[in-house]
């Protein structure tokens, strides 16, 4: 996202800068006095500048491929449409900006030529008339110079809009591929990421960290009974669950399948044991329906396991240490919370 901002800062301190465009990469005024030519000398400042332009520009090849790498999930999926249509316009627009920059250094060099061409002419004349032609030409060649300008500004701006745009969108597709697309919280690639920054800060600055993992029980049964769009009605009745009775500071994720997890920060484990039971109850009091056929499905039921991060715990340790809790309270008949008490 680094060379993103270096684009759009780049375009936008052209656009938003009192100096008019025109000045950028011109040469110096020139002043036309009892037949000579005053000095022509390039603005280095704005050479510079639009090198930085033009570097930052080139610089979007490399972000549009670091763009792409966050887009694909954990399991390998791409959403491809959305993808290739926004790195597509991304590429459009940084073309369209070299193609100003190209445009605009082809008019300077024009410029350039006039300028030096009637510098020479005005050295050799004599009659005022003649330095009066040749002063008329340098005013015309200026205005067309300004009015190019003008109109370079007024396309770099529309650039740097739809640059923002394009910026925009991108974050949100990145923002999408951190959720689970049937409940709408984080998946398990915002677990991981969000996992290892809990265990960083909790083994930094030794402050109490817990992790909850939970389990729908017996799903496959109620899959192979109801179908599979029963159980992900279920999935998701959980996960609405969960939601409501987390902090936000907490992190929920669908870790996989039927398996969520609760990242609770600054949390002992006999608060996130509280917590859990609070889910487990709530989830298992709710009485399930097909509203279709009105069929009967009943309580669904699930289980938990709790951990409280130890001194030293890396991310895999800990998740290891609320799993095999987990696994505890199926062994010892589910619809119960295991924890290390």
């Amino acid at each position: 996202m680094l060379t993103a901002v270096a684009i759009c800062g780049a375009v936008i301190a052209l656009v938003i800068s009192d100096a008019d465009p025109a000045s950028l990469l011109t040469l110096r005024t020139v002043s036309v006095s009892g037949g000579s030519a005053g000095d022509t000398r390039y603005n280095l400042p704005g050479i510079f500048a639009f090198g930085v332009l033009a570097a930052s520009v080139c610089g979007g090849v490399a972000l549009l491929g670091r763009l792409v790498l966050p887009l694909i999930h954990r399991d390998g999926q791409v959403s491809i449409d959305r993808v290739a249509s926004t790195t597509e316009a991304f590429g459009r627009e940084l073309a369209n900006v070299l193609a100003i920059i190209r445009s605009d250094l082809a008019n300077r060099e024009a410029y350039r030529n006039s300028l030096a061409n009637a510098q020479a002419r005005l050295v050799r004349l004599t009659e005022a008339e003649q330095v009066r032609v040749i002063a008329s030409l340098l005013v015309a060649e200026n205005e067309r110079m300004r009015l190019a300008s003008v109109d370079d500004k007024g396309k770099i701006e529309a650039c740097a809009r739809e640059i923002e745009s394009l910026q925009t969108r991108l974050r949100g597709a990145e923002e999408e591929t951190l959720k689970d697309p049937l409940t709408g919280i984080g998946n398990r690639r915002l677990f991981d990421a969000a996992m290892k920054r809990a265990v960083d800060t909790g083994n930094a600055d030794q402050t109490p960290l817990s992790l909850i993992m939970c389990d729908i029980d017996h799903f496959k049964r109620v899959n192979d009974v109801f179908g599979h769009h029963v159980g992900d009605e279920i999935i998701k009745a959980l996960a609405g669950i969960i939601e409501a009775n987390v902090r936000e500071t907490d992190s929920v994720a669908r870790y996989g399948g039927e398996e969520f997890a609760i990242i609770l920060p600054g949390t002992k484990q006999h608060v996130a044991k509280e917590m859990a039971e609070r889910i487990r109850r709530k989830f298992g009091a709710k009485q399930f329906a097909i509203r279709k056929t009105n069929q009967k499905i009943g309580q669904v039921t699930a289980s938990f396991g709790v951990a409280e991060h130890r001194p030293g715990d890396d991310a895999q340790t800990f998740v290891q240490r609320a799993d095999a809790k987990l696994y505890e309270a199926k062994a010892r008949g589910r619809d119960r919370v295991a924890d290390f008490g």
